[in-house]
């Protein structure tokens, strides 16, 4: 009974230390909103795919997300509130994590509807949020980020 105690013990201490280390190269990841594109749109709301790119510098170790949570603005307007769960960055890439979003029309000001209408408008994202990573016995640890800017994003038909 010692010995499988023993066992029970030891394998949750490696999946605890794996998974500090797999949060610790998250920290060191580098992250920044790659895109943020309009893929469908009606008279009551507009469709986006937004693609955050997340480098995982470490050469031999993956690196792990277990959520990020996040409000994405537009020309410092709030416009949608956007959720990746459970992603993993595999040694020395990219990622590119994509979440969807259905924005409905009331949600943006006169001012960015006026610069959508006009098919031309220059348009400036900004993404800020909490990431959070898996520590020992299945905890959440929450690490605020700013995930950056993608501006000068043209409308074009």
């Amino acid at each position: 009974m010692k010995k499988l105690l023993l066992c029970l013990f030891s394998a949750l201490l490696f999946t605890a230390c794996s998974s500090i280390q797999e949060a610790q190269n998250l920290a060191n990841c580098k992250f920044a909103l790659k895109s943020v594109e309009l893929t469908n749109y009606n008279l009551t709301s507009f469709d986006f795919d937004v693609v955050i790119a997340i480098t995982n510098m470490n050469k031999k170790q993956a690196a792990a997300l277990k959520r990020f949570d996040g409000k994405l603005t537009v020309n410092d307007d709030y416009m949608a509130d956007i959720t990746l769960r459970d992603i993993r960055i595999e040694p020395n890439s990219i990622k590119n994590a994509k979440a969807k979003v259905k924005v409905p029309m009331a949600t943006f000001s006169n001012k960015v509807l006026g610069l959508i209408s006009m098919g031309s408008g220059t348009l400036d994202y900004h993404l800020t949020g909490t990431m959070y990573f898996e520590g020992p016995l299945g905890t959440e640890i929450p690490m605020p980020v700013d995930i950056g800017r993608y501006g000068s994003y043209n409308i074009t038909d």
